[in-house]
């Protein structure tokens, strides 16, 4: 069968350096992907991949939600002014919406809540319209800094195709949508074909997920991978490439009732972090460093777990930096977990409410917009166009070799319980990986000194 090709979004070259200099930043702010950068090449040279579900939640469970009065609006002010970090979004209104946003104000990620809170607080100067990624958007959902999307005449019965996880997240304490998002990001396990076969024995997706079943697999075969090379090949860069897979897929949030919570899943990270660093089965590398992102192209770790951005704009694959491209498959994960994603919320003193809602309608609603972003290799929020793409066997990703990677995200996207996220997970997410890294490295004596350790950064903090 005649393969799709995926066309590229036309975003602006500024766009795209945009969302790239997200994936070179220090913190672990996603950098919300909008496209692949080339055609597809055959499916078939891909192989098998992991069977898409035979059913799917056929619409977001907006009946959860508490919805108000949706408001009759119109614009009062003389244009919309928007708040972002990077030209991903402004380059999605100027392809998407005939809203003119005019010259949107962009400041560096890891100084960008600092202005938000500052406009915010004061309102000179605020937006009407910002975005802001999951480390840190609940914050600002749970705050009177934003509106309800019901207060832009936005009806929740407009959202039923959206995965039930971004609106769970985009909700406040009185379980009102407060922003809505155009991206899921559920994440699968990335693999290069050549070194997965060399030293796993296999390349073929279904194969390599009873590898990675369970984490008790996964660890068996990272020492597989280890030996076979002689350490010179390592299943994953650095500790902290599995951590996310561990954070979002907990049962219970990091503050509960006020005090910390420290769940299960977490304490199983100290245990496989201290097992990785011991036995030498990691290169040590922390992510968004330049060594780990080199190891992507020189063929010396298995595996990057992510989700369709890191594989789009993270990997060296939109500006030829790694000769490795088309090299790469997918497959799942031990747990369906999600990293990253990026929201609209309109702000308390946002005075152009028709145009604000005209543009979350053209970016996270309207399918024709959405659909021409799944081809482009978006993960968009929309259920039935990803369910369709992903048994759409002409479908395929040119940095995949053409293997249609939707069907090893799609269970993902479905089950993600997003409801652990709190408003300063970001500090404590922070706080966590210091004294994980102190542990492994043995400074720290015990999980029980490192968990003391941790609580005591959160009161130092004023977080607890």
């Amino acid at each position: 069968m005649k393969t799709k090709k995926i066309i590229a979004l036309t975003l602006s070259l500024a766009m795209v350096l945009g969302v790239v200099a997200a994936c070179n930043k220090t913190d672990e702010s996603d950098a919300s992907a909008a496209s692949d950068a080339s055609a597809a090449t055959s499916a078939a040279a891909s192989g098998a991949t992991t069977a898409a579900p035979e059913s799917q939640a056929p619409e977001a469970q907006v009946s959860e939600y508490t919805e108000l009065t949706v408001a009759d609006v119109s614009d009062e002010g003389d244009g919309v002014l928007v708040y972002g970090w990077n030209d991903e979004f402004p380059g999605l209104v100027a392809k998407y919406s005939s809203v003119d946003i005019g010259d949107p104000v962009l400041t560096e990620s890891n100084s960008y809540q600092a202005k938000l809170d500052q406009v915010l607080d004061s309102g000179e100067d605020a937006p009407d319209l910002f975005v802001c990624d999951a480390d840190y958007a609940s914050k600002y959902m749970n705050s009177d800094n934003t509106l309800p999307i019901n207060d832009l005449g936005i009806a929740y019965s407009e959202l039923s195709e959206m995965y039930n996880y971004t609106l769970q997240f985009a909700t406040d304490d009185d379980n009102v949508i407060k922003g809505l998002a155009w991206q899921a990001c559920p994440c699968g396990v990335f693999y290069n074909r050549t070194l997965a076969e060399t030293y796993l024995g296999t390349q073929d997706p279904d194969e390599l997920a009873a590898k990675f079943a369970t984490w008790d697999d996964f660890l068996e075969s990272a020492r597989e991978v280890n030996e076979a090379s002689n350490g010179e090949v390592k299943i994953v860069s650095g500790m902290d490439d599995i951590w996310r897979a561990y954070l979002n897929t907990r049962s219970q949030g990091w503050i509960v009732d006020g005090e910390l919570y420290i769940d299960p899943v977490m304490e199983d990270y100290f245990d496989m972090a201290k097992a990785l660093y011991d036995e030498g089965l990691t290169f040590e590398t922390s992510q968004w460093g330049e060594a780990w992102s080199a190891n992507m192209a020189n063929k010396s770790v298995v595996t990057y777990w992510g989700p369709m951005w890191l594989l789009n704009f993270c990997m060296g694959f939109q500006d030829g930096s790694n000769p490795t491209q088309g090299d790469w498959g997918i497959t799942t994960a031990p747990g369906n977990f999600f990293w990253g994603g990026t929201w609209m919320m309109a702000s308390q003193y946002c005075d152009m409410k028709a145009s604000c809602a005209q543009i979350m309608r053209d970016i996270a609603i309207d399918e024709a917009n959405l659909q021409d972003m799944a081809e482009g290799g978006e993960f968009v929020n929309n259920i039935s166009i990803m369910t369709a793409l992903a048994s759409d066997d002409s479908f395929g990703v040119a940095n995949l070799g053409g293997q249609n990677p939707l069907a090893a995200l799609l269970a993902a996207a479905t089950t993600i319980d997003n409801s652990t996220v709190g408003e300063n997970d970001q500090a404590i997410n922070d706080a966590f990986n210091t004294v994980v890294n102190s542990y492994v490295q043995g400074d720290i004596a015990s999980v029980p000194d490192a968990e003391t350790q941790f609580e005591a950064a959160l009161e130092e903090a004023g977080i607890i």
